[in-house]
């Protein structure tokens, strides 16, 4: 007997090939939870609020016990089992897992193969909405992965309809408008290649009030004076960033999150200091800090109510040591965030979700490359060792949700000029 379990689209579970039914919505969701988890055992508090989120029946434990209880008889006791920590689906061949192990191995065109349209459709529950967030951007990345490949193939004519839809899907994505001005460019569409540069042009003006990339405004200097032929290789404006480390050994490492973005704000004080000792273990040219909000640091922790998920950047105590945090200017004012942490190896601070988006926390990534402005960050002084911490490509800051005590989350929030905004330096 095969279980199969299909979350990528609607909800679809088999048996050996024949579908099961598997119940209505609210079911469904406490079975996508225990999915997302498999193997871990999930708890009936942490299945209340991942299930309903803040608004949750009068008797939820009640309800859970009633939905575990059918999900059990159809699937079987030993497939949804009952734990001290609470339950845990046991499965094998889960769809959001085999995606996950495919873009790990690099394996793009066959992870997207997996999906049959929206993650979870049909199901609504705020945690459900993060998850599915994070899945639509792994698959944006995997999908620029795919256009890279088939760009360096010659197969520019093959992959343009495609990346016309997802320029007018994601018009701030530098990436995807280098692919496509590539693709036009080589399928003999120079002036359509040059009207994409100046509709993304116009649209970081108008909603960023920022420029095109360095990288991308080469490639429009190329196109526009001939000096890309229109069969020659890829662009590099294209290219992975080439300096990416290793993979770290789980997708978020534990890691001072914002510490680093504070230590953009070291490279004005270092200039008439001389270059501080760069740590032995990172690469040269990246400098280590500490950051503080009042009397405590930035550190690593977990959501504040659920005590679980992936690593986050909340506050907490200066006494333990954070792994080494640096930074690494990569053109203009901007600056890519690494961390050194000495289980996980070295990643970068990005916006929960790949979205630079009012709430959004923070958390290290272990994919870093220059066209994702959401790892990107750069600094405002306010006053005498205080600094105003921004993402690229917003008017967002970065600030400590109030009151600010250990474990107060650090989130992308509207810039008020508040204390809970303003951070100190230690350099390290």
């Amino acid at each position: 007997m095969r279980l199969g379990f299909g979350f990528l689209g609607d909800v679809v579970v088999t048996r050996d090939g024949q579908e099961l039914k598997v119940g209505h919505a609210r079911q469904q969701c406490v079975l996508a939870v225990l999915a997302v988890e498999a193997g871990r055992p999930v708890s009936l508090d942490q299945l209340t609020d991942r299930v309903w989120g803040d608004d949750p029946p009068a008797k939820p434990r009640d309800a859970l016990h009633g939905y575990l209880y059918r999900l059990r008889q159809v699937l079987g006791d030993d497939v949804i089992l009952r734990k001290s920590g609470g339950y845990a689906l046991v499965a094998d061949d889960v769809d959001l897992h085999r995606f996950s192990k495919l873009i790990s191995a690099g394996q793009h065109a066959e992870a997207l193969q997996l999906w049959r349209g929206e993650p979870f459709t049909g199901l609504q529950s705020p945690w459900l909405d993060s998850v599915r967030d994070r899945l639509l951007q792994e698959k944006h990345v995997a999908e620029t992965e795919c256009a890279e490949v088939a760009l360096k193939e010659g197969r520019h004519g093959e992959v343009l309809p495609a990346l016309l839809t997802r320029a007018a899907d994601h018009p701030l994505d530098e990436r995807v408008a280098g692919q496509l001005m590539l693709a036009l460019h080589r399928s003999g569409r120079s002036a359509e290649a040059l009207e994409s540069f100046e509709r993304l042009r116009r649209t970081l003006s108008n909603e960023l009030g920022t420029d095109p990339s360095a990288l991308l405004r080469d490639l429009h200097h190329r196109i526009l004076t001939e000096a890309e032929p229109p069969h020659a290789g890829p662009s590099r404006v294209l290219q992975p960033n080439e300096s990416a480390p290793r993979a770290l050994k789980r997708r978020h490492a534990v890691v001072f999150a914002v510490a680093g973005v504070a230590v953009v704000a070291l490279i004005a004080v270092l200039v008439n200091q001389g270059a501080p000792t760069t740590p032995s273990s990172a690469p040269t040219g990246k400098y280590a800090a500490r950051l503080k909000a009042g009397d405590l640091c930035v550190t690593e922790g977990r959501d504040r109510q659920t005590h679980d998920g992936p690593p986050i950047a909340v506050q907490g105590a200066c006494s333990s040591e954070p792994p080494k945090t640096l930074i690494e200017p990569i053109g203009g004012d901007n600056d890519r965030i690494w961390w050194d942490h000495p289980a996980n190896g070295l990643g970068c601070l990005s916006a929960m979700g790949g979205s630079v988006r009012e709430g959004a926390r923070l958390e290290p990534w272990d994919k870093c490359r220059d066209d994702m402005a959401f790892q990107q960050f750069r600094f405002e002084r306010v006053g005498q060792d205080r600094y105003r911490l921004r993402p690229l490509h917003t008017d967002l800051c970065v600030g400590v949700q109030e009151p600010l005590a250990p474990g107060a989350e650090v989130v992308l929030e509207q810039c008020t000029g508040g204390a809970d905004q303003e951070f100190t330096v230690e350099r390290l």
